[in-house]
Parts: structure tokens; sequence; C-alpha cells
């Protein structure tokens, strides 16, 4: 009988389960986060989550708002971050479906003005790898937007953050992902919710992935199924000039 997975985003009871997650499986090509930042997006629902029926989760990946001033000194979210991405279930395929959830709650319920930024410590190909078969493609960081991004990143790990992973000082790539690769990751997700069965070939083991707690295939199943239709572009040439669009509030008139 096929092991259930819960695809769904996190709430403040969550927290525990997701400083544990972290701290049980860090990683060389993760960054170490301010906890206080981690818990403000825990609450606002900012991480999306793969876990067993127990509880324990499998994958987590959380989004992270770049703010910056607009030209009468208001704070704008300009980009979001989609970081701290750790699978620590192999051989599934849990990727796709996590990232791909995590992209579009952003996009509909807190989306940033420009694009997603995507964070990757040079030698991680394996990332490269997969958000580039996602639709993200290099992106030419300005060392003001770096700083920015960098403000989540703790110089203190204190006794709430995750084992000590990545350092700030390692090089990095960063990558984007604009309107343009919206739809194809809507359709992503589409995928794995009918192709939900997935098996393990090294040791057999099936899963099923279960998304009946997650918001995007039950209040927002008709927006993600009205993206999945949609083009808005060349996903291998991205348009910087472009913001990411249609707004929620235009969704339903595509």
């Amino acid at each position: 009988m096929a092991k259930k997975l819960y695809v769904r985003f996190s709430t403040e009871q969550d927290e525990k389960d997701i400083f544990d997650f972290y701290k049980q499986n860090s990683h060389t090509f993760i960054f170490l986060r301010d906890p206080e930042v981690w818990k403000e997006r825990i609450a606002a629902g900012a991480v999306t989550m793969i876990h067993d029926e127990a509880g324990q989760i499998m994958a987590a990946s959380i989004s992270y708002p770049i703010m910056m001033k607009d030209a009468k000194g208001n704070d704008v979210q300009q980009w979001s971050e989609i970081g701290s991405t750790r699978v620590a279930l192999d051989g599934i395929g849990l990727f796709n479906p996590l990232v791909s959830a995590q992209v579009l709650r952003a996009y509909l319920l807190e989306p940033p003005k420009d694009r997603f930024l995507m964070e990757i410590v040079v030698g991680n190909e394996h990332s490269k790898h997969v958000f580039s078969k996602l639709g993200a493609t290099l992106f030419e960081m300005t060392p003001e937007l770096a700083e920015k991004a960098r403000a989540s990143i703790a110089s203190d790990a204190g006794a709430d953050a995750p084992a000590v992973a990545a350092s700030d000082e390692d090089p990095v790539e960063w990558f984007q992902i604009g309107t343009e690769a919206i739809p194809g990751i809507a359709a992503t997700l589409l995928d794995a919710q009918k192709n939900n069965i997935r098996v393990n070939k090294k040791t057999g083991e099936e899963y099923e992935l279960d998304f009946s707690r997650c918001i995007l295939a039950t209040q927002l199943k008709d927006q993600v199924q009205v993206l999945a239709k949609q083009n808005f572009g060349d996903v291998k040439k991205p348009d910087c000039k472009k913001p990411l669009k249609p707004s929620p509030a235009k969704l339903n008139r595509l």
C-alpha cells in the first residue's frame, strides 16, 4: 500500500517541526537564515512542505520577500527568493511538486512586482539542473540587490537556528523565474496531482502525493488550471522588463 505524502503550506503550528527538519537535514548548499525571519515566513504560510501521515517532513522550501524602496520611499516587494530548498527523501521526484507549488502560491497570494530569484552555490549542479527544467535562467545580479537578498542570512546561528551549512562567502550564481515560466509551472503541478503515485526504483516503496490539504488544489484550483493554459512568452528568453502578470485580481478574466 502506498504511503501518503501531503503537500501543503505552513501554519504557525508547524514552527518546531520545520526548525527540526532543517536542523536534522543540514546541507552544504543551504544557507543559514535568521530564525526570526523563519518564524515570520512559517506563520505567513510561505514554507511549502511535503510530509508523511505522522507529520514527518520529507521536503521543504521557503519564499523570502526582497524589499526595495519605490519612488515615494515606500517598501515594495520587488522580488521573491525561492530558497532553503531541501529534499530529504530522494528517488521519487519531490522537487517538482514542491517548488511548483511554492512558486504558484507566491504568485497568487504574495506576488513580487518583478520576478522570482534563486541563489545557487557554484558547484551545486543538481539544483541548477532541476530549477532550469522548471524554467529558471541565469540572472545578472546587481550588488544592491545581492545585499538586499542576503538580509535574511544569519550572521549568528543562535539556539533556534538550524545547523550551519553554506557560508555567505561561498561563490554563487543567481537564476530567475519570470512570468514566461508560470504556465509551465502550473502544468507541472497539475501533472503531479494527476500522476500522484511515485515509486522508489531502488527500494520498490510506493508513495502517494496527497494535495487535499493544499489550497492550490482546493480554493485556487480554477486559477491554477487557467494559468496552465496560458502563453506568457518564451521561457528561454525572459524579458526582464516584463513584470509578473496577471495580478490575482485579473486572473479570472483571462
